[in-house]
Formats: C-alpha cells, sequence, structure tokens
C-alpha cells in the first residue's frame, strides 16, 4: 500500500519525467545538472546551495550556447532521460531524508524519534526502507545524498 511519503516522491518522479520530455535539451540539462552534482558530491562539494548553483550555471549555459536543432523524438528522448534522472533523483532524496539512527550498532530507518504519523508513513512504506538500504550500501549515491557524518535528528 503507497503511503505519503510514496506519493510525493513517485509524483516528482513523473514531474521530472515530463518537465524534461517537455524541455526537450533543456531537461536533457537537468539530467546532466544531476550527473555533475553526483560527481561533485564525490569530492566533498555536496549540499543544496551547490546544486543550486550548478543548476543557475548549467541554466545560463544553456540560454546562451546555441544548442542545435533535432527531431522533436530525439530531444523528447534525451529530454525524458534527463528528466528520468532528476525524478529519480529527488524521489531518493524524499524516501531517504528522514533521520535514522542507530541501535545496538545497528542502523534503524526511520527514526523513532519521528511523530507518529510521519514514522508510519515511512515505515509502511514499501519503498522508503528499500531506497535508503540501497542508498546507504553504495558508497557514491550516501555521499551524495548526504547520509554520511552526523545523523540529523
Amino acid at each position: 500500500m503507497l503511503t505519503w511519503v510514496d506519493l510525493l516522491a513517485l509524483f516528482s518522479l513523473a514531474l521530472g519525467l515530463a518537465l524534461g520530455y517537455r524541455e526537450g535539451l533543456l531537461g536533457a540539462g537537468m539530467g546532466l545538472g544531476v550527473l555533475l552534482y553526483l560527481v561533485l558530491a564525490q569530492l566533498g562539494l555536496k549540499g543544496p546551495w551547490w546544486g543550486l548553483g550548478l543548476g543557475l550555471l548549467l541554466g545560463t549555459l544553456a540560454k546562451s550556447l546555441p544548442l542545435p536543432a533535432l527531431s522533436r523524438g530525439l530531444e523528447g528522448l534525451l529530454g525524458a532521460l534527463g528528466g528520468l534522472l532528476l525524478g529519480l533523483f529527488l524521489a531518493f532524496s524524499l524516501w531517504t531524508g528522514f533521520p535514522w539512527e542507530v541501535v545496538g550498532g545497528t542502523l534503524r530507518y526511520p527514526s523513532v524519534r519521528l511523530p507518529t504519523p510521519i514514522y508510519e508513513g515511512i515505515g509502511q512504506s514499501p519503498f522508503a526502507r528499500e531506497a535508503f538500504r540501497l542508498a546507504w550500501q553504495t558508497p557514491w549515491l550516501r555521499k551524495a545524498l548526504a547520509l554520511e557524518g552526523e545523523n540529523p535528528r
């Protein structure tokens, strides 16, 4: 059964995909921005300000550079791929962005210190725990989603 967390994450995924398809090459630039952010996160340059700055820089470049004219189908495909990358990153951010805790040497996600409606929404989600487990076991994804370091309680 889908919870409110899943609906928000899946809406972000669908919105990224639709926006990427509609925008074409600019949507492909969104996906390129996500890939560049993943690379920057591996170098220790992560956080919302880096993502915002990278997005503004790529947006300025996309508006100022003469982009080649492609067929509508190819442009839609490239944009949809870029939007899919953006949507997946946003969905993973929503599924893994809640506090976690270490109990007896193991991780507990979500933290029991969350308010009951939030805890139940994440705990009953068929995707949230699996997304957190995947993100935690993948070092580059753990860095990009800022799961390393201090636990946000």
